[in-house]
Formats: structure tokens, C-alpha cells, sequence
């Protein structure tokens, strides 16, 4: 039987790169608005891990979910929150397939009930 391994989290810093990348290529204004909410969305799909019992898409999924919810950039939330769960994804081995309409709707707030792993699925 083999060893299970712990996922690779990612890091504030990386969604931070994430998010300045969005901008560069989407538009929209930079800056954090609060760093304090950023740090708790980012530790929140580890929360989810240890003690939700989720797989690698429920852990893409609470990104998506927790940095879109807590709005703590100025812009770009939402492409940030997807662009997070997609390269955590991909930083271990899964293909995505994915409509960036419907990912964009169902990470908004409000848009879909938490959090949509059936988007990353």
C-alpha cells in the first residue's frame, strides 16, 4: 500500500502572485484590502483538510469558495479565487476542463452554496 502524502498548500504570497498576474492580464485596480481576511481565506482550505475531510477538489473548491467570499483584494477576486484553486490543482497532478463563466458564477458570493466543488470536479 502506498504512502499517502500530505497536498502542497499554497501560500498567501502565491495568491498574491496569482492576483497581481490576473491584474497584468485582465486589468483592474491592485491592492489588498485587507491582508488580515486574505491570510484567513488561504488558511481556511487547510482547515478544510484537517478537519473536513475533503479531497484535493474540495481543497480547490475552499479556495475558490473562502478568497472570493471574503472580498479582500480591491479587484479581482473572483479571477484570483479561480485562478488559485485551478493552479492548486494543477501543482498536483489534475487535469482541469472548465467554463470560465461558469466558474466566475459560481465563485461569486452569493452564487452558489459553499463551496462548489463540482466545479472542480
Amino acid at each position: 500500500m502506498g504512502q499517502v502524502t500530505e497536498p502542497v498548500f499554497l501560500e498567501v504570497s502565491e495568491v498574491l502572485e496569482l492576483h497581481e498576474k490576473s491584474l497584468k492580464s485582465f486589468g483592474g485596480s491592485p491592492g489588498v484590502r485587507d491582508q488580515g481576511l486574505l491570510e484567513g481565506a488561504v488558511m481556511q482550505a487547510r482547515q478544510d483538510y484537517y478537519y473536513g475531510n475533503v479531497d484535493l477538489c474540495g481543497i480547490a473548491a475552499a479556495y475558490a469558495y473562502h478568497i472570493a467570499e471574503v472580498q479582500a483584494f480591491l479587484d479581482g477576486n473572483k479571477r484570483t479565487a479561480v485562478s488559485a484553486a485551478l493552479v492548486f490543482l494543477e501543482m498536483h497532478g489534475i487535469e482541469t476542463r472548465y467554463d470560465w463563466k461558469t466558474l466566475h458564477k459560481r465563485t461569486a458570493p452569493g452564487g452558489h452554496p459553499r463551496p462548489a466543488r463540482t466545479a472542480f470536479s
